[in-house]
């Protein structure tokens, strides 16, 4: 698929935090552009057609799918509603990028790679953070060999959100959870780095509204083992530490978002350079092992307009544009690898209950 000038016109279903950020992003993704956006509420498709100009609103998602002038719908839409919504633009036979989760089970992803791959129509999960050059950096490092065998990562995403019960985050009916939250981005990543794991095991926590409020998971792949965690009860680390047999990497911070590749001779002093956490103590250490030149150590900054969407931008339109049906470095099935390692998770009794 191509529009006249090769550009893949998007249009965008809701208007919350996540569809502005794409919206402000896009600008920086070459080869796509802004056309449209669809809301429930019509006053908040106005609204963020304002702070847009240039877009086109839609009444309904339906109405968006059959325009001719979208190329391709972007799903920003809360996690309950991604299977509905996407289902509405295969079906009309518009490419389709969901914000993650895909859907919030395999089930729901199963039917949504079924549809796509029923109608010849591309999809893809928005884990946006694969496609970010600092990870890219890292993959190409660890391909290379150059910290030799992998042996162990460790990562931990975890920020503090005040209970609210009907908030989406401990909404049971709105996909609510840390995994489902916060938890799919370390696993997506360890298995972008390693593959598929070959043994899980896990604990998590409980919120009173019965989701998870933290977890904790250990992935084996062969001789590595991945140690990851989440949560909305603290707020955590938030690096990606890979450590293999000849050297340590460290993406940060927060990881999610990572715009720096430290690479150390050893995990200790990967730790001592390049620590985690807002804390004084751990801001003062990374200033300071930014600037002093350590032994083997190598840090290197890749800067990142904006919130860095536009990297998965690029690449999702660039699929499109090819006829794709997936892009190779974010498939169906590794959203579905990472949908069935939180449910093998979930699927255990919890460990504790977690009291606000």
């Amino acid at each position: 698929m191509s529009t006249n000038n090769g550009t893949i016109r998007w249009g965008i279903s809701a208007t919350g935090g996540i569809a502005h950020a794409f919206a402000r992003d896009i600008e920086w993704a070459r080869g796509a552009s802004l056309a449209g956006v669809t809301s429930r509420d019509p006053a908040k498709a106005m609204a963020f057609a304002k702070e847009h100009p240039g877009i086109e609103t839609f009444d309904t998602l339906e109405a968006m799918a059959a325009s001719d002038h979208v190329d391709a719908i972007y799903v920003a839409s809360p996690h309950s509603v991604h299977l509905d919504q996407a289902l509405i633009a295969l079906k009309a036979g518009k490419p389709v990028l969901v914000e993650k989760p895909l859907p919030s089970s395999s089930r729901a992803a199963k039917k949504l790679s079924e549809a796509s791959f029923n109608a010849r129509t591309f999809a893809m999960e928005g884990m946006w953070t694969r496609y970010l050059p600092a990870v890219q950096a890292a993959r190409k490092v660890i391909k290379a060999g150059q910290i030799g065998a992998v042996r162990a990562i460790r990562s931990e995403l975890a920020w503090r959100r005040p209970y609210d019960p009907e908030n989406r985050f401990f909404d049971p009916t709105k996909g609510g959870g840390a995994l489902l939250d916060l938890g799919v981005y370390p696993v997506s990543l360890a298995c972008f780095f390693l593959g598929e794991p070959d043994s899980i095991e896990g604990k998590w926590t409980e919120a009173p509204t019965g989701v998870d409020v933290a977890a904790e998971i250990t992935l084996g792949f062969g001789k590595a083992t991945a140690e990851l965690s989440c949560g909305f009860d603290r707020n955590g680390d938030n690096r990606f530490v890979i450590e293999g047999d000849k050297g340590t990497l460290v993406l940060g911070m927060p990881f999610i978002g990572a715009r720096i590749l430290g690479r150390y001779g050893s995990a200790t002093m990967a730790d001592i350079a390049f620590p985690g956490g807002e804390r004084f103590g751990s801001r003062f250490r990374r200033k300071i092992g930014a600037k002093l030149p350590l032994p083997g150590a190598k840090r290197k900054v890749f800067p990142v307009p904006g919130t860095g969407l536009s990297c998965e931008i690029e690449a999702a339109s660039a699929a499109i544009r090819e006829g794709r049906m997936e892009e190779p470095d974010n498939t169906m099935s590794d959203s579905l690898i990472v949908l069935e390692i939180v449910e093998t998770i979930l699927a255990q009794e919890p460990t504790e209950s977690w009291k606000p």
